[in-house]
């Protein structure tokens, strides 16, 4: 029997690397795959480190003749600027927090990678992604978090449905970078066992969102208010998107007690300040919702909770410990987004700063059961 066809999402960096050799040494036939996107950074650019640059493309592609497997350099420049960063700069501009690698998982690797596998006869693909799949007797697939906490990459992968999951290896799930991963690549030679991990978003390595935006809009960000919950004006902005829920430093304003934004309102140009317990919330409703449980079995489950719901855990930030809460079905009708599926999250105990757009995944003990995008917050 042939051995499975598995192309391998390969960034350059050394958890891609391991993977293809760690499934080439299972004995599966593996070809490498380097998405090229929206960067085009040279091999002697300098700066802060993000992915996507040609020296990470060259790194794949020396990573994969180390293996003796073909290399495969896609261009996916026009699905990343339509699927990431237009929707990046959309969320930004609608006064919401967007995550751009959320959406890149869902929309290049697991979706137009994935298809592009698929359509050349390859059997799944493999990413270097810190979580695990598994299936279980009844031939249910499970996403769960990686055994290594500190790289639990479980919280960007609520997209990947029982029918991505049944296409997909993640062979890093069950290792700890520091101790194992850095190891097989010395051992293996790789050029880029010590390379350090990526940082930031790949297309605004700086970190400059909002100058990004203004570059990219050929023009100055508007200026607005500052106000406090009454409405009074405070002080004045360059721009409301440099501002997001929670912050405290760098408002522009001189108060004698410390503030916080409670508020970007895009539509009116304002940025409200308040206290520290305004931001405080004990619940959440959000749409845009996947199931990486089946879904048939989470309906029913709500349907038959109500509305004092399902118990959960829920993370509302990549690296914030999970927190204890009950998932139901929302009322979409107050919300006049359109959306016929909104799921409401209550937590035992308040959250701090949650701010529309942001990303909300639920888990039953270490198992991903969705996610969505968060809309609207209530104390």
């Amino acid at each position: 029997m042939p051995a499975k066809r598995v192309l391998v999402a390969m960034s350059g960096g050394v958890d891609s690397s391991v993977t293809a050799y760690l499934l080439k040494q299972q004995g599966y036939a593996c070809e490498g795959a380097t998405m090229r996107l929206t960067c085009s950074r040279s091999f002697d650019d300098v700066g802060p480190r993000s992915c996507c640059s040609l020296a990470d493309i060259a790194d794949a592609q020396a990573v994969c003749e180390r293996l003796g497997i073909p290399h495969h350099v896609l261009d996916m420049r026009e699905l990343f600027e339509r699927h990431v960063v237009d929707k990046f700069v959309e969320t930004y501009e609608d006064g919401r927090t967007p995550n751009p690698c959320i959406d890149c998982n869902r929309y290049l690797k697991f979706g137009s990678l994935l298809d592009y596998a698929l359509e050349h006869g390859f059997d799944a693909i493999a990413t270097g992604h810190y979580a695990r799949i598994a299936q279980d007797p009844s031939g249910t697939w499970t996403l769960s978090c990686g055994v290594d906490p500190a790289k639990d990459q479980s919280y960007v992968l609520y997209s990947l449905t029982q029918e991505r999951l049944a296409r997909t290896l993640l062979p890093l799930g069950g290792l700890v970078k520091s101790r194992d991963v850095r190891r097989i690549a010395e051992e293996q030679g790789f050029v880029n066992a010590e390379k350090p991990d990526s940082q930031g978003i790949c297309f605004v390595p700086d970190g400059d969102f909002a100058g990004y935006i203004e570059r990219r809009r050929g023009e100055l960000l508007p200026e607005g208010d500052i106000v406090d919950a009454t409405g009074v004006v405070l002080g004045h902005h360059q721009g409301a998107i440099r501002y997001t829920v929670g912050q405290r430093k760098g408002l522009g304003v001189a108060m004698l007690h410390p503030v916080y934004v409670t508020a970007v309102d895009a539509r009116a140009n304002t940025v409200t300040l308040g206290e520290n317990a305004d931001l405080m919330a004990s619940a959440l409703v959000a749409d845009d919702w996947i199931w990486s449980a089946p879904e048939a079995e989470m309906r029913a489950a709500l349907d038959a909770a109500g509305s004092a719901g399902v118990p959960v855990s829920a993370k509302i930030r990549y690296h914030q410990p999970s927190q204890t809460a009950r998932l139901s079905w929302g009322d979409a009708s107050s919300l006049h987004n359109g959306s016929s599926t909104v799921l409401r999250v209550t937590f035992s105990q308040p959250q701090r700063a949650i701010a529309p757009g942001q990303a909300v995944v639920v888990y039953d003990g270490d198992r991903v059961l969705g996610g969505g995008t968060a809309l609207a917050a209530f104390r």
